[in-house]
Order: C-alpha cells, then structure tokens, then sequence
C-alpha cells in the first residue's frame, strides 16, 4: 500500500489547480480572465500594483467570493478587493479582507445583471505597507455545475493521515482511501450533483455511506451518512465533519 501511495505522489503529468495572473494587468483593459470556481492566485509587488480580473456571468446568481493567503501569518496583511457590474460600472462589493494561513475569506455577494464583472484587486488606501504573499482569489456563482472529471486527481486530508484518489466519469465517481501509515484502505462508489457527492463503501472493513461536499475547487468536507464497523458498531459521528481535504494534483 505504501507503494501504492507513492506512486499517486510521483504522477508527473497532473497539473497544479490554479490559474496565475500575468503582469502587468494593472488596468480593465488589460484583465486577466477568471474561470468560475478556478482559483486565480496573485501577489502585489507595490502601492500602484493593481491586479485587474474579468468574469463573464451568464446568469443573475449571487456569486461565493473566497479570498485566501495560505502563507500569510500576519493579521495585518490587507488586501481591498472590489466587484464591478457590467452594465452601470458600480462597484457592487468592497471590502478589506485580511486572510491568514488557514483562515480563508468568504463572502457572498448579490448582482442583479449578467455580462462581464470586472474584479480588483489592490492595496488598502492608507496602508503603510503592501503585503508581499501570494494570495488566492476564487468566484463561484451560486448554482454553478461542474462538468464530469472536475475533482479528479489526488487530496489529501489536511490532518495528514490519508491520500484519496478521486476518478470521476459520467458512470460515477470511485474514491480511494489510502492510509499513509498502510493499514486498511477503502473504496467507494456513487454519484455527484452540483457540489455533493453520495458513496457507498464497496471495498474494505465495514460499511459505509459518505458524503463529499465540494467547497470549492480544491476543498471537499466529508461526512459519513451512516457508519458501522465490521464488529456492528456505529461510526457515523452523528453527521458531523469527519475530515477536511485539499487537491494536491490535478489530472
């Protein structure tokens, strides 16, 4: 199993999950595209360093803002983020947000038009320094469906103990539970809609039904459905959060 782990580790051909910005898009016209649910990472290098981005929205749902800085550990670190609509030009959100590692930004916000958004990203007016860490913008409209395949690749559960390897097609999704430590491992079969995913464990010591919320792109929240050990003991924690995961590779 330990080699089996490995070699999920080693796959060279995935790709990182993240667009990145390109310089200078310090202006509207020169935006750089943002991907529904794709995060876009970027940094700010100085106090005129504006990082301009466009979203084109077919549809009037609220979008989910997440703003993150994985390698920020300083509260002070502040960034201004605003939204603009495409046909008036307001500015429908502004707000400073001050991500750390860890603790992600997550707003909700309401538009009544579809078209192209155009999103920024700058320096707070009066701050004395400019934070110089990467960080990571994600827009999500509301009722947003990815396609067939979109999660696949290998994550990892952010306590360290367990890879996954999740293949999806339009037959179904197959996760595999590896343990780091090579004891039992587990597979499960089923079928998503929209962010949720509902498997039933068809390999391994006792039975189980999970379900993966997909938070985003390279989030999923797992929570066991119902749980019992080999032994008849119930293990479902009740519903509560059994394990977050992160995306590690991308196919």
């Amino acid at each position: 199993m330990k080699k089996l782990v490995v070699v999920l580790i080693a796959v060279l051909h995935f790709k990182a999950i993240a667009d990145s910005e390109s310089e200078n898009n310090n202006s509207e016209a020169s935006a750089d595209t943002l991907n529904s649910g794709i995060a876009m990472t970027g940094r700010l290098s100085n106090k005129e360093d504006w990082d301009y981005f466009k979203l084109d929205v077919s549809s009037t749902e609220n979008f989910n803002l997440r703003f993150e800085s994985p390698n920020s550990k300083n509260e002070e670190h502040q960034w201004l983020v605003a939204i603009q609509e495409p046909r008036n030009s307001y500015i429908i959100f502004q707000e400073a947000l001050n991500p750390s590692e860890g603790n992600p930004v997550e707003r909700t916000v309401s538009i009544e038009n579809n078209g192209t958004f155009v999103i920024f990203v700058a320096p707070v007016l009066g701050a004395t320094t400019v934070p110089s860490v990467q960080y990571k913008l994600t827009i999500t409209p509301k009722n947003f469906q990815t396609s067939a395949g979109t999660y696949n690749g290998v994550w990892q559960d952010d306590s360290g103990l367990s890879f996954y390897s999740l293949h999806e097609s339009l037959e179904g999704l197959l996760y595999l539970e590896l343990k780091q430590d090579g004891t039992s491992w587990k597979a499960y079969y089923g079928g998503r809609i929209g962010n949720k995913a509902t498997l039933d464990q068809v390999i391994g010591p006792g039975t189980a039904s999970l379900e993966l919320t997909f938070i985003s792109n390279d989030k999923v929240e797992a929570r066991y459905r119902t749980c019992k050990t080999d032994a008849g003991k119930i293990c479902d924690a009740n519903g509560g959060l059994l394990y977050t995961g992160s995306r590690v590779f991308r196919e």
